[in-house]
């Protein structure tokens, strides 16, 4: 029996060359908003960055699991198409798993130059 799919994506093409139609757009970005919230927890709690984005996917889940059709989640979105929306979703993911190794919550190093932020330089 074929799984169900719940939002299914009217388009045949994306007008977006290289960028392929996602069949199931709703279990897509269903199980990316997920991982991006567990992903989050590995992150201080504090950290604005994590605060900002868990804020985020949540009002993104709210709105997917309300729409009634792709094109209603887009326009909530102000989206052109799924697709972007699920590409960014992939890539907040990636940049989440990767800012741990980074830690740019910790302090400098070493104190930045006194003049390193004056603008404009003279």
């Amino acid at each position: 029996m074929a799984k169900a799919i719940k939002l299914a994506n009217p388009r045949l093409i994306t007008g977006i060359v290289g960028r392929e139609i996602v069949k199931d757009p709703y279990y897509a970005l269903s199980k990316l908003y997920t991982s991006t919230l567990e992903e989050l927890k590995t992150l201080p709690e504090s950290y604005p960055y994590r605060i900002e984005t868990e804020r985020l996917t949540k009002e993104r889940m709210s709105l997917l699991e309300k729409a009634k059709s792709v094109v209603e989640f887009e326009t909530a979105l102000n989206a052109r198409c799924i697709e972007n929306v699920i590409q960014e979703a992939k890539s907040e993911l990636l940049l989440i798993r990767k800012l741990p190794s980074w830690a740019p919550w910790e302090g400098l190093v070493e104190q930045a130059p006194e003049e390193q932020w004056k603008w404009p330089i003279a």
